[in-house]
């Protein structure tokens, strides 16, 4: 069964989702809420935090809380696949143009770090309610190319959810890079957008818990429809 917080957390999700709620409305006071869903002010604030940890909310001190754009958002730290990040945020997971293949001028960062003879890319553009909002270029070596075919890959939407299942491997640790940078022509043709555009790309070397080098993905979003969010503590 639902906790009290959580029930109060999927309302507002579904009244965002269906947009009776759209990007900047404010949302009624904690006040309201309690009243409204004869909940306490506690369960009201665990409700918000959850949705504003999905970043469907901001909360802003002073004025209240506000839906948030709704464009896709990653939390800096995890590993989860973008699958998973997406339906947290209860938005439709989708995939599409995928290829795999072994590619025969891999970039510098991939030869650098991925062993073996040859590499593969495993190229596919995600999307978010039908919506393409990312271009992912997974680099792998043969060793986990060997799991990897494009009807499983379309399938099931994440790459590591497909090594798993086939290989036993699983992510461990990554390094990112985060870098604002101007579309490709490749960029644009796949995501609709303008040569040149700004986008927010990404370039991560994962590794399993052997610490031996699986995989080196790009990741390329526009800037309007992707973002990062840093949490901090002291």
């Amino acid at each position: 069964m639902a906790t009290a917080y959580q029930r109060v957390a999927d309302s507002l999700r579904a009244a965002i989702q269906s947009g009776e709620l759209a990007p900047g409305d404010q949302l009624p006071t904690e006040m309201e809420l309690t009243r409204t869903f004869d909940v306490s002010r506690n369960t009201v604030r665990q409700a918000l935090s959850q949705l504003e940890a999905s970043n469907l909310v901001r909360r802003q001190q002073g004025q209240g809380t506000f839906v948030a754009e709704q464009g896709v958002s990653h939390v800096l730290g995890s590993l989860r696949s973008f699958t998973d990040t997406l339906r947290d945020l209860g938005k439709e997971p989708g995939i599409m143009g995928v290829r795999v293949a072994v590619d025969p001028d891999p970039p510098a960062p991939a030869l650098d770090f991925l062993p073996g003879i040859h590499l593969w890319l495993a190229e596919r553009v995600r999307t978010a309610d039908g919506r393409p909002f990312c271009l992912m270029e997974s680099w792998i070596p043969d060793a986990i190319a060997a799991g990897v075919t494009a009807p499983e890959l379309e399938q099931s939407q994440s790459l590591y959810e497909v090594i798993g299942a086939n290989l036993d491997v699983h992510p461990a640790e990554a390094t990112e890079v985060i870098r604002a940078e101007p579309a490709t022509s490749r960029d644009a043709a796949l995501l609709g957008v303008a040569v040149g555009a700004p986008m927010l790309n990404t370039y991560r070397w994962t590794s399993d818990h052997r610490g031996q080098p699986i995989e080196y993905v790009r990741s390329a979003s526009p800037g309007d429809r992707y973002e990062y969010v840093i949490r901090l503590k002291q």
